[in-house]
């Protein structure tokens, strides 16, 4: 009943200010200056962006639907206000409707009206890889989001600018459901599978690639923020001991060596993790247990000119095209005077000093790996493969043997599903400190299935503990459910 009293006042109200408000609107307003050739009044309900689709043609934006009430400022409409709207969203439509024009509202749900018109509008939902998509991001649609298309609901009015009477309006679709738009590499399906498994990552980043052709499959951001991690550069650790390893096969370089938990370099002294020692062992066994030590050697042994020629063929420390005119920023690898200190290459041969890279970007050097040692930057494109051998086959074959070693005998164990994944694990400092903590980078990055290699995984945790406790569950999650599909 109170209800009722309410609308019965309500239409009193615009009755009255109806009359009384349009007269002085029509001869004081200029908001709405109508000219003398001037017929109509335009509502805008919508404009279509550019669609974005997957690999199989599945909508990644422009995939939801809301709905909008167009509102004539007219007693009939007035009635049925109540049917979608609270009474102070009433009271202020009412308002809005004195002036004469009729009033555009977004409404929860499309409910059954006679005289209000509900109109369906094209929205985003839930957007996957909303950091590699999303404007707002830095994503995707910031190169390639235009105007395709609008939906609009046209009223005549009169000379004066009135509204002319029974004019329900009409609809002007003006490519509105266009189904144009471009296609990337990026699959619902394995976003979903990456989303789920790192729901428990509270900052980092996960990127699947296929290994073939090192286009991007999946890409996870994780944190409270617009910060992209999967295309951030960090402290990459230990995972770079593989780029090592490549460089020492091609070069016939595998000597043994005694740990002892710790080397001596000029005046500083390297430590393994948790002042480890490991003994006599030669690269494979070194690689497994993430021996420092043997990594300081090793890379002392290749010298500067070989470590960078290696990791230039990899692409670190360079910035790469993602898609179109998209130029994701390099990392950093330090240059051949940098690398003359005894110092500083001893610290890249186990990831650290002056180099960082991208998730993103390590992955496809572990897609190369994967795949007989041809290399591609990352992409979101879909495009075919460029050959591009920076290793042989021979040396890529050998490292995916070690870096399955490491997965069945090493500190990636809890990676492992099915004896089918290899990769490497990585504890990175970072040289940022909080609370007088320093911030940890953890990795692991690998591949899967050993024996036919398809994806190319890796998880960065930011502020973790290990790779092997903070990354590998997140990896075997995944290959869970990509053995599935």
């Amino acid at each position: 009943m109170k209800k009722r009293f309410v609308s019965l006042i309500v239409l009193f109200v615009f009755v009255f200010t109806s009359l009384a408000g349009r007269c002085a609107y029509i001869a004081l307003g200029t908001a709405y200056q109508i000219s003398d050739g001037y017929n109509s009044y335009t509502l805008d309900i919508g404009t279509l962006y550019t669609n974005i689709f997957d690999r199989a043609g599945r909508r990644i934006n422009n995939n939801s639907k809301s709905y909008v009430a167009v509102i004539r400022p007219n007693e009939k409409c007035l009635s049925e206000l109540e049917l979608l709207f609270d009474e102070d969203e009433t009271a202020q439509i009412t308002s809005e409707l004195s002036l004469g024009y009729p009033v555009l509202r977004e409404v929860d749900k499309k409910v059954s009206t006679k005289y209000i018109k509900i109109y369906e509008k094209i929205c985003d939902g839930d957007i996957p890889a909303k950091h590699l998509i999303k404007k707002e991001y830095g994503g995707l649609e910031q190169y390639v989001s235009s105007e395709i298309g609008s939906l609009s609901v046209n009223f005549s009015v009169d000379a004066l600018g009135r509204l002319l009477s029974g004019d329900e309006g009409t609809v002007v679709n003006n490519n509105y459901d266009s189904t144009e738009g471009i296609a990337i590499s990026l699959d619902n399906d394995i976003q979903a599978i990456a989303d789920e498994a790192s729901l428990n990552l509270k900052k980092g980043a996960v990127v699947i690639m296929d290994v073939e052709n090192s286009s991007v499959l999946a890409s996870v951001s994780r944190g409270n923020d617009y910060v992209n991690r999967a295309i951030s550069p960090y402290a990459v650790g230990s995972v770079f001991k593989m780029i090592i390893c490549a460089c020492a096969i091609e070069n016939d370089v595998n000597p043994f060596y005694n740990c002892t938990s710790s080397i001596k370099v000029s005046d500083t002294e390297f430590h393994c993790q948790n002042n480890k020692s490991h003994g006599r062992q030669n690269m494979k066994q070194a690689l497994a247990n993430s021996c420092n030590c043997y990594f300081v050697n090793l890379a002392l042994n290749l010298g500067k000119d070989k470590i960078s020629e290696t990791a230039e063929k990899f692409g670190f420390g360079k910035a790469f095209e993602l898609y179109g005119d998209w130029t994701v920023k390099a990392g950093t690898f330090p240059n051949k005077s940098k690398l003359t200190s005894l110092g500083q290459l001893s610290l890249i041969g186990f990831g650290q000093g002056l180099l960082t890279d991208s998730p993103i970007h390590f992955a496809s050097a572990v897609c190369c790996i994967a795949n007989g040692g041809n290399y591609s930057y990352p992409t979101i494109e879909l495009k075919d493969c460029e050959e591009n051998q920076i290793i042989s086959d021979e040396t890529a074959k050998k490292l995916q043997q070690y870096l399955r070693y490491v997965v069945s005998d090493g500190t990636g164990v809890y990676a492992d599903y099915k004896g089918s994944c290899a990769g490497k694990t990585a504890t990175a400092q970072s040289g940022i400190y909080s609370g007088g903590r320093e911030i940890l980078n953890t990795w692991f990055a690998g591949f899967y299935p050993y024996d036919n290699p398809k994806y190319a995984i890796v998880v960065m945790c930011e502020d973790g503990a290990s790779g092997s406790e903070d990354c590998c569950p997140i990896f075997r999650a995944i290959v869970e459910k990509l053995d599935k599909i």
